[in-house]
């Protein structure tokens, strides 16, 4: 397999594909069927770039990817908002696909899919069986293979194209403008160039007492430095104290953006840079993702 590749989440169809062609347009994009893989093998340089998904604005953050981030030695290098527009399909060959969607007795998806058509579900197929699949293009493939008119499928309109179902509602997720924040990821360069970048992103841990994150965030504000995103991550082994996930407006050439990371050192237990990048421009209300505010604006 050639190193400059680009790994991503699942198979043609899915909505991790659309992020990578989107993102890389005109490389190779290979499928692979879980995060850690993708990770893996990126960092062990079988392929270039690993595109993941980090949050969606109505199911909010990929647990399993926040995990991830904790422990890899990869950069960020770029990041791209997605429009999910979830279909309800079924085959294209066999019985005639129902108009009744309360007639459906099976509902294939992967688990974000059910979670972001929650109420299209509760509303239309409460009753239907709800089978998991590794993503959405294989839940529309494993639907247009069976060609059971009671069967269905949550995905989009490119997996129905490229395995031959039948889109019979679109839409349905319950946010319409429904996103999903991609990040690429790459091994570090050994020579950055964060000339354009005007978002950071970082990982930080603190004591477990009274101010201690106040104190942290404190050197953000001092510095001008507007905060995008604050998650917290549950307690494990890895973050036995208190652990955030931050994105910062500005990037890491600009004077603000060091002297808050110089200062924030001296108040967190550990920092670990993740990347410094340029911000999509489909951050917005309507994308659910706050626009950055960047300390060179």
């Amino acid at each position: 397999m050639s190193a400059d590749t680009i790994a991503y989440l699942g198979s043609p169809g899915t909505y991790s594909y659309q992020a990578a062609i989107s993102m890389f347009p005109d490389a190779e994009h290979v499928g692979l069927r879980t995060f850690g893989e993708i990770m893996e093998t990126v960092e062990a340089g079988e392929h270039r770039t690993a595109v993941i998904p980090i949050e969606n604005s109505t199911s909010g953050r990929i647990p399993d990817v926040h995990r991830l981030m904790l422990s890899t030695e990869m950069a960020i290098v770029r990041e791209d908002m997605v429009r999910i527009e979830h279909c309800l399909i079924q085959a294209h060959s066999g019985p005639r696909p129902v108009t009744d969607v309360s007639a459906i007795r099976k509902l294939y998806s992967h688990r974000q899919g059910f979670l972001q058509c929650s109420g299209f579900i509760e509303a239309h197929c409460r009753d239907a069986e709800q089978i998991e699949c590794v993503d959405t293009a294989t839940a529309v493939r494993q639907v247009a293979e069976l060609g059971d008119a009671e069967a269905a499928a949550i995905g989009s309109s490119v997996a129905a194209q490229v395995f031959g179902g039948v889109v019979v509602e679109r839409d349905i997720a319950d946010q319409k403008n429904n996103y999903t924040r991609f990040l690429a990821l790459e091994k570090p360069a050994l020579d950055p160039d964060y000339g354009d970048a005007d978002i950071t992103t970082l990982i930080f841990q603190i004591d477990h007492q009274p101010g201690a994150l106040i104190e942290a965030l404190a050197v953000f504000r001092d510095a001008g430095i507007n905060i995008t995103t604050l998650e917290t991550y549950t307690i494990s082994e890895e973050t036995a104290l208190p652990t955030f996930y931050i994105d910062i407006g500005g990037g890491l050439e600009e004077n603000a953006v060091q002297a808050a990371l110089r200062a924030l050192e001296n108040k967190a237990r550990y920092v670990k840079l993740l990347g410094s990048y340029v911000a999509s421009d489909v951050r917005n209300a309507s994308s659910g993702f706050l626009p950055v505010k960047s300390v060179k604006r």
